[in-house]
């Protein structure tokens, strides 16, 4: 028995040891990319010394993105002896955030991100989640909670899931004419110009969206409700084309809203509301499969194409651009 306990107290001595090895050289691996890596500050960095999770533990953290600024005033990143691939990042109850307005305070509720790596391809992301409960902006109510994931596909797209509940339009930095709280729950594929790993997260080597499925989403504002389903790309010009397909029982008061966002121009309204019932009977674009529309529903294509986006026959405005360098 003695010599039992003998090789276990040297045993864990040993797994000690590497405990602590491994968090110094985090800890001095994380400094020298932060100071290699253009748009990244950290304060402080010292080991986490938590049992059962290697890792380290952040004060003052600074992103800048093409999206604007985060500081964050502390976070602890680590991964589990038993999954070293997959890295977790606990976030504070409260950031910093400026996106180009000035810094606004973000209010988090046991918010967390991670992501898995493939460490024979470059380290290049394998999946990736972030959520968090009740969102404040300045101490007042943003959101109700949100999740987003992505997953690597098998065509190096990503498969993605997306839910966010009870946006509150009137506390964004600029907010938006909207008929009440936005909520949307979406899956579908993302793909994008290049694989997303450490050596892409600066502003001229991040990856860009290419294209978009919605595979399923729904949209609420306020009392009004839509279903989207369609697939779009980039064309040569960086503006998206194909085909969407809406589904609802709100289909003029949603362009209404619309409207008043000041995302289609009202005259646009007017003529495409005379036209709703019409344009939902019209046949689909050859090639085009979707379900047809639940009772009371209408289901209104959305047709993106030569830089423009049409409801059936009707020229809504510009097609959107993708994100472009």
């Amino acid at each position: 028995m003695r010599r039992l306990l003998l090789w276990l107290t040297v045993l864990a001595l040993a797994l000690g040891g590497l405990w602590l090895g491994a968090e110094g050289l985090l800890v001095r691996e994380l400094r020298r990319s932060a100071a290699e890596t253009p748009g990244v500050g950290i304060g402080t960095l010292h080991e986490l010394r938590r049992p059962g999770r290697i890792g380290v533990s952040a004060v003052a953290v600074e992103l800048e993105t093409p999206s604007g600024r985060l500081a964050l005033p502390q976070a602890q990143a680590w991964v589990s002896p038993l999954h070293p691939t997959e890295l977790r990042l606990d976030l504070p109850p409260q950031a910093m955030l400026d996106a180009g307005t000035g810094p606004m305070a973000l209010g988090l509720t046991d918010a967390e991100a991670g992501l898995g790596v493939r460490p024979l391809a470059g380290a290049e992301f394998r999946s990736v989640f972030a959520r968090s409960g009740p969102l404040t902006l300045q101490g007042a109510p943003l959101a109700q909670g949100f999740e987003a994931r992505a997953r690597l596909a098998d065509d190096g797209g990503y498969d993605v899931a997306l839910s966010l509940h009870d946006l509150a339009p009137e506390a964004l930095s600029n907010p938006l004419p909207l008929p009440g709280t936005l909520s949307l729950e979406a899956t579908g594929r993302l793909w994008l110009d290049r694989p997303p790993s450490p050596q892409t997260l600066t502003p001229e080597t991040m990856p860009l969206p290419t294209g978009l499925r919605l595979d399923g989403s729904e949209l609420r504002l306020g009392k009004l409700g839509a279903r989207i389903l369609g697939e779009v790309r980039a064309d040569a010009q960086g503006r998206a084309q194909g085909l969407l397909a809406v589904y609802t029982p709100d289909a003029r008061p949603m362009l209404d809203a619309a409207a008043a966002a000041g995302l289609i121009p009202q005259k646009v309204v007017m003529l495409a509301g005379a036209m709703l019932k019409n344009i939902s009977e019209l046949p689909l674009p050859e090639g085009a499969d979707f379900p047809a529309p639940a009772a009371g529903e209408l289901r209104l294509p959305l047709v993106l194409a030569g830089g423009k986006v049409s409801l059936g026959p009707v020229t809504l405005g510009p097609a959107p651009l993708f994100p472009r360098r």
